[in-house]
């Protein structure tokens, strides 16, 4: 067997190339950063070129997730400049990521998703333009605010076939594999409550009543639509938004609380019509988690008297999974299939090398190819969990008529235990007709 020698060695840093996955380890000084409010610490461990981040996690390959990441803690930092910048470079990629050369296609259905430039989940996408709006609030421009909601609603007209149609394409070019019974489960998620949330105020606040309107009617209609992702009431403040008395001024809060889910793998077994050892092959999904939110409920305290609460409005986390359903289809389909056509490539050299083996009087050729084979499609089969870390779990939002002025405003973050953080901002100027938001933020 003159193959054994260098194909052993080779196999075995195969192996542990796909062994060196990034440890959640890597994360932690950016976590620690984020979760204690230390924003610049956190961008800071980001750009650090030595990190490990850096090394493992930010690179050339993964842009989209970098460009994600620093954009969300620049936002949380109050760097609203420097977040945009970073948004619409992760938006820009991901636009051209849809469109990318079909070679690292044909990549991913050698090895696994993990050989492609990181795409990007729908989620993301949408909520770039949300926290983009912020940005451009905070910055004082309200049309270039509104620009940046109407293209999250013109993305979702598109993301209920997106998937559809990349399925049918890996149908329609795999005819030989019988794969015509796994299932696209559509996702219900077609309305954001919190992109229209935002629409009420910003058209509000221009004056535009009557679009004002229209937003406020889409969303409800958010909630009727998807009742997986809207489980809960509607604010009881939404109702307040257009009807403000006159003489009086509107001031709203939005809250963010906890952090977006995480990419773990999943795994199953799944029987083949191939001999022994390709009988049977293991196929690799991911799968989104959720992660614990200490935040209970949020309280607004001005220093006038008046205190309300703050309510949710939408559940992030819950977005992510839901618009992930349709991708996670996607997915087992192309896992499928690269497993099948893996195994059956091993089951048919082995089948040849034991027939060469049995005119050269060496039997065992073809159980060692099998079992070779075997070796590279489970070791192979890695599932790409890549996800932006940075975006929030929970949008929380709560509104009140006020005398016109200037403000003290505290907002009071609690959990199971009592007070987890308490947020103060001084000289909040509360004025009539305008736009009066200010936003708080609890990660932990």
């Amino acid at each position: 067997m003159k193959f054994q020698g260098p194909l052993l060695p080779a196999l075995g840093l195969f192996l542990v190339f796909l062994s060196c996955a990034s440890s959640p380890d890597v994360y932690a000084p950016i976590d620690a950063g984020v979760q204690s409010g230390s924003y610049e610490n956190a961008l800071a461990s980001i750009d650090n070129q030595k990190s490990p981040a850096r090394r493992t996690v930010y690179t050339s390959k993964n842009e989209i997730l970098l460009y994600l990441d620093r954009g969300m803690i620049a936002h949380y930092a109050k760097l609203y400049r420097d977040s945009s910048v970073d948004l619409e470079l992760a938006e820009q990629l991901i636009e051209e990521a849809f469109t990318k050369s079909i070679s690292q296609e044909i990549g991913s259905y050698l090895l696994n998703d993990n050989t492609r430039d990181y795409p990007g989940e729908d989620y993301e996408d949408l909520y770039i333009n949300v926290f983009n709006a912020l940005n451009y609030y905070y910055n004082d421009d309200l049309e270039g605010a509104l620009v940046e909601i109407r293209r999250l609603n013109e993305k979702l007209l598109y993301l209920a076939d997106k998937y559809e149609r990349a399925a049918e394409k890996v149908r329609e070019s795999n005819r030989d594999v019988d794969i015509d019974e796994i299932p696209m489960e559509a996702s219900s998620f077609s309305n954001s409550a919190l992109a229209r949330y935002l629409g009420v105020l910003l058209y509000r606040g221009t004056g535009r009543r009557d679009s004002a309107r229209i937003d406020h009617e889409e969303l409800k209609r958010a909630f009727s639509l998807a009742p997986e992702v809207y489980a809960h009431s509607i604010p009881s403040s939404v109702d307040e938004e257009l009807s403000v008395p006159e003489g009086k001024a509107r001031f709203n809060v939005i809250a963010f609380t906890g952090l977006s889910p995480v990419k773990v793998e999943q795994n199953i077994l799944i029987p083949l019509p191939f001999e022994f050892p390709n009988n049977t092959a293991r196929l690799a999904f991911p799968k989104m988690v959720s992660r614990d939110n200490a935040v209970q409920r949020a309280e607004v305290v001005l220093d006038s008297g008046e205190k309300f609460e703050l309510e949710l409005l939408e559940d992030i986390g819950e977005v992510a999974r839901e618009t992930f359903k349709s991708k996670h289809g996607l997915i087992v389909l192309k896992t499928t299939v690269r497993t099948i056509v893996k195994a059956a490539t091993s089951a048919s050299l082995s089948r040849a090398a034991s027939s060469s083996g049995k005119k050269g009087n060496d039997g065992g050729v073809g159980s060692l190819v099998g079992f070779l084979g075997r070796v590279y499609t489970e070791a192979s089969e890695r599932a790409d969990t890549r996800l932006s870390r940075y975006f929030p779990s929970h949008a929380l939002v709560g509104g009140i008529n006020l005398e016109p002025g200037t403000y003290t405003v505290t907002v009071n973050f609690y959990g199971k235990g009592g007070l987890i953080k308490s947020e103060r901002k001084e000289n909040v100027s509360v004025r009539e007709n305008k736009l009066n938001l200010e936003e708080f933020v609890c990660l932990k």
